[in-house]
């Protein structure tokens, strides 16, 4: 009676009614140019949100041939029975002559709307460890959505079997991805397995696209030795520049006694998620393969990078990664208060340096309280490369309780990586009492 009543519980907790989405619906559609291989052609569409549910944004998205080709998105609510324009262009392969030659825009390309400010969770890798305790997993899930996620539900399989269904309760921003590790203590039998992930198995989250919400990996039980051997993880060139795209050169070699039909390798940079692939090729037992994946860095300093397959991560290369010419902020301070009082005014004190190698000008600091802008303050002169500079801002709060304070620096001219302003948040608790 207690194994048929968990069975029912389980499948009641997977038949949870889903939110319900938005039904948008493609009007209109229009294209503008001719098709020819590597060259431009304009698009417009009137999307219309059939539903009774307000969407979150919309997000048009290009296919040719099922490959995406281009994007455009609209980031503002679409109220139910409502429509907007959206109208892009988008680039046209040039690798793809054979399937658009002599054919019109509408024989190949195809529009698909959905919600645009929605997360997408995916699980990206399983890593797995043997030991004497049993098996480790290392699931990692990212975000590649445009809003976070609340939670990560989700299921493991062995062999298609459920082993286990849990939820971390902790928010997923866009980009970002996350670790959870389940301990397996079951016995262990010998010979290949197929370990598999499934993200919101219930759909209980809004999910931006619900096809990825799967990974599969087939792994091979050893006494004594892993399946692969991941190794001489390289960088061509050797002297990376931010913005650059760099080739990542890395050898696997098959150490199992059973022939490896696809290699799924994931790239990392500072054990974040930033590349997948799958090769489609054979390995045989003792063979090694020498493979190349693309990164395009996006920050300067040193970075860690990391290929994993099959559950085995190579060992860390350090990559030392210049900047672009440009300015870049750092060595920020601020006096920002950790508690206050009603109506108490602050002079918030924010202090940086220009890291880069170019002036900046117009540079401004402003000062955000609960996503409301409150202050900003601007350098009638550039900042010159080595150079200080300190703006004050001012803030007062008129109400009690935990406030969230963000200071911007910002400046016109290029910057050095993604990372050359400065964007930071502080919390503030506001007592009830005023001076």
């Amino acid at each position: 009676m207690r194994k048929t009543l968990t069975t029912l519980l389980g499948l009641l907790a997977l038949t949870v009614a889903a939110p319900a989405r938005p039904r948008l619906d493609a009007a209109s559609p229009h294209w503008s140019g001719e098709l020819k291989p590597g060259g431009q052609i304009g698009y417009s569409v009137r999307a219309v949100n059939r539903s009774k549910e307000v969407s979150r944004g919309v997000l048009c998205s290009i296919y040719l041939q099922g490959k995406k080709i281009g994007q455009v998105f609209s980031a503002a609510d679409l109220p139910a029975q409502s429509e907007v324009l959206l109208e892009g262009t988008c680039a046209l392969p040039p690798d793809l002559a054979a399937e658009i030659q002599k054919r019109t825009p509408d024989q190949v390309l195809t529009m698909q709307l959905q919600p645009y400010r929605l997360p997408d969770l995916t699980p990206a890798d399983i890593a797995v460890e043997q030991s004497s305790e049993g098996l480790r997993w290392t699931v990692t899930v990212v975000n590649k959505g445009a809003a976070p996620a609340p939670s990560v539900p989700y299921q493991l399989f062995w062999d298609g079997k459920a082993i286990a269904q849990k939820k971390v309760l902790e928010a997923v921003q866009p980009g970002d991805s996350y670790q959870f590790v389940y301990q397996d203590k079951r016995p262990l039998e010998g010979g290949k397995h197929k370990l598999s992930c499934w993200v919101d198995p219930g759909g209980e989250l809004e999910d931006a696209d619900t096809s990825n919400n799967q990974y599969q990996l087939e792994w091979q039980a050893h006494a004594t030795k892993a399946d692969l051997s991941a190794r001489s993880l390289s960088i061509e060139p050797e002297n990376a520049v931010v913005g650059s795209p760099v080739r990542v050169l890395f050898a696997l070699t098959n150490t199992s006694d059973v022939e490896l039909l696809k290699l799924p390798v994931v790239l990392k940079v500072n054990d974040k998620v930033e590349a997948e692939k799958k090769f489609f090729q054979s390995l045989p037992p003792g063979g090694e393969a020498e493979l190349t994946m693309a990164w395009v860095p996006t920050q300067a300093g040193p970075q860690r990078l990391t290929v994993s397959c099959q559950g085995v991560t190579s060992p860390a290369k350090i990559v030392e990664v210049s900047g672009r010419p440009g300015y870049k902020f750092g060595a920020f301070r601020a006096n920002v208060p950790k508690r206050s009082r009603l109506e108490k005014e602050w002079v918030i004190n924010t202090t940086f340096q220009n890291l880069g190698s170019l002036p900046c000008d117009s540079v401004r600091a402003v000062l955000w309280a609960d996503g409301s802008k409150v202050w900003s303050s601007r350098l009638d002169q550039p900042l010159q490369p080595g150079a200080e500079a300190t703006l004050d801002l001012r803030w007062s709060a008129n109400k009690p309780g935990k406030h969230e304070l963000r200071i911007e620096v910002t400046a016109q001219g290029a910057k050095a990586d993604e990372s050359a302003d400065i964007r930071n948040t502080y919390q503030v608790e506001v007592e009830s009492v005023s001076e």
